[in-house]
């Protein structure tokens, strides 16, 4: 019996992620700042992939979408479609598609846990999902670019942070660029332990896990708290696509 192969595509506020599941296995991923409809073409006939799940935080790419579809047995994650948590939510029709494949994602992973997702990306999103698979909410924060780009295009003279050594993160700063530095880290390490707490008071037996691009650069001051899943999206869309489609 042949092995069976998901294709899975996650297009975020900056970059695509495709994610090759084979057996139900995450086997390889790839990561483009942008593509071309050929340029997945030929991945789809490279994998030799059976069937596929779509998502974007804007607006899906139809073209690309409708290209899956002839190739694959497809589902787009939109409004139609079940997951495997359920929604204590007001606005379910504003609610991310990336909230909710990391959500399906952790389901899986902690399937009787109480969990804390944190995902670092271009924003930083709080989410918590409880022990019976309920998406409770959580909360959404500028991601540590936006703030950098906040503090220079709102200010005549703050300059654009776009990389910093280790030693410019000290309190106080002594430099105009170290406390901005400052300012943007350890607000960002005193917001997640914020929020550490906030869902510890709600939860016992509380699971933290985290995601995303930026997460690397507070991996260490969290690492005994923190069990970090960088391809959380991409497994929690799988979960999503297995409950349609299995």
């Amino acid at each position: 019996m042949g092995k069976k192969s998901d294709l899975v595509i996650d297009i975020g506020n900056t970059r695509m992620k495709i994610g090759l599941f084979v057996d139900n296995r995450l086997d390889g991923v790839l990561s483009f700042a942008n593509t071309s409809v050929k340029d997945v073409e030929k991945l789809i006939s490279d994998t030799g992939a059976e069937r596929g799940v779509m998502s974007a935080v804007t607006q899906v790419n139809r073209s690309l979408y409708d290209l899956l579809n002839t190739e694959l047995e497809m589902i787009e994650i939109n409004g139609s479609v079940k997951y495997p948590v359920r929604l204590d939510y007001e606005t379910p029709e504003s609610l991310g598609t990336d909230r909710l494949a990391n959500a399906s994602g952790a389901r899986s992973l902690y399937p009787d846990s109480n969990v804390l997702i944190i995902d670092m990306g271009t924003c930083v999103k709080y989410d918590l999902l409880d022990a019976s698979g309920v998406f409770r909410g959580g909360a959404i924060a500028p991601g540590l670019n936006m703030r950098f780009r906040a503090m220079h295009e709102m200010t005549e003279k703050l300059p654009l942070v776009k990389h910093w050594p280790k030693r410019e993160v000290k309190w106080p700063g002594k430099s105009t660029r170290s406390c901005m530095v400052t300012g943007v880290i350890e607000g960002i390490q005193a917001e997640i332990t914020q929020y550490i707490n906030h869902a510890s008071e709600l939860y016992d037996n509380l699971t933290v896990i985290s995601t995303g691009g930026d997460f690397s650069v507070f991996e260490k001051a969290f690492k005994n708290l923190i069990f970090a899943h960088p391809y959380l999206t991409l497994e929690g869309l799988h979960e999503i696509l297995k409950f349609n489609l299995d």
